[in-house]
């Protein structure tokens, strides 16, 4: 019964990854870190599922605990996206300054929950107490720091609800489509972060996402992220034209105004 989550999500990102890389394509440079973080993301799922499968060894754990951040980062891409379609007024510079940031606050959090887990997972000798305490302390900071980063993607979704609309009425109902796929999914990822805080601080066996109670698994683990993934990929799909629409947009904009004819004299 254990090894059933571990089949379960292999085969369900084996089948959801194919989407996702249409959207890729289809969704073009605009929504580029978000669809393809998310593509990073499918892909870890089904590695990590495969290897659970008949072994759940230490390298299953530690991808099953770092495994959340391509989520947390498809997520700021996709809302990259949005913004990019529905607000007018946006600095492009200041909105990469912004991305690039929070990619680096999501990187460390998953540097040091990585490098945390893998002291963690060793056998334990009574003479290393002091590692162990250190290495817990930096899971501990690890997972916090992506908490904290799904705190910063529940307040940027917020702000870019409030901010000056785009003249161009479809690139906003797809930047509105996308917010709104976007609000709806952070409420479970952020149920499944908290499961990550809550299994990596306690340590408990019950908690494992690898090794642990399979309804624990199934309704923290394995729900939460399937139904953020869902969210994306059918938001993505009802907004897929909408690329070239800010393609053309974009052209126009920066199309130089044609020179007046001169009378003849």
């Amino acid at each position: 019964m254990t090894n059933s989550v571990s089949i379960a999500t292999c085969a369900i990102y084996a089948v959801l990854i194919i989407p996702v890389l249409y959207l890729l394509v289809r969704h073009g440079r605009y929504g580029l870190l978000g669809w393809l973080f998310l593509s990073i993301f499918c892909a870890i799922r089904i590695v990590g599922g495969a290897l659970a499968i008949n072994n759940p060894s230490i390298a299953a754990s530690i991808i099953s605990s770092v495994g959340l951040s391509p989520l947390l980062l498809a997520t700021a891409g996709i809302l990259h996206e949005a913004r990019y379609y529905r607000i007018q007024t946006l600095d492009k510079k200041l909105e990469w300054v912004f991305v690039l940031a929070y990619h680096m606050l999501v990187v460390a959090g998953v540097a040091l929950t990585a490098a945390g887990s893998v002291k963690l997972q060793k056998p334990k000798n009574p003479l290393d107490t002091a590692d162990l305490d250190k290495a817990d302390k930096i899971v501990k900071a690890g997972i916090s720091i992506l908490a904290v980063a799904w705190g910063v993607l529940v307040g940027w979704t917020s702000f870019s609800f409030i901010a000056p609309r785009g003249r161009n009425s479809s690139l906003t109902r797809a930047g509105n489509v996308l917010l709104i796929a976007i609000t709806f999914s952070l409420a479970f990822i952020g149920i499944r972060v908290f499961y990550s805080l809550a299994a990596l601080c306690t340590r408990r066996a019950s908690l494992n996402p690898v090794t642990g109670s399979l309804a624990i698994r199934v309704v923290l683990g394995l729900l939460p992220e399937l139904i953020a993934a869902l969210a994306f990929i059918f938001a993505g799909i009802k907004t897929q034209d909408a690329a070239p629409l800010a393609q053309v947009e974009e052209e126009v904009v920066s199309a130089p105004p044609k020179s007046r004819a001169q009378p003849w004299i």
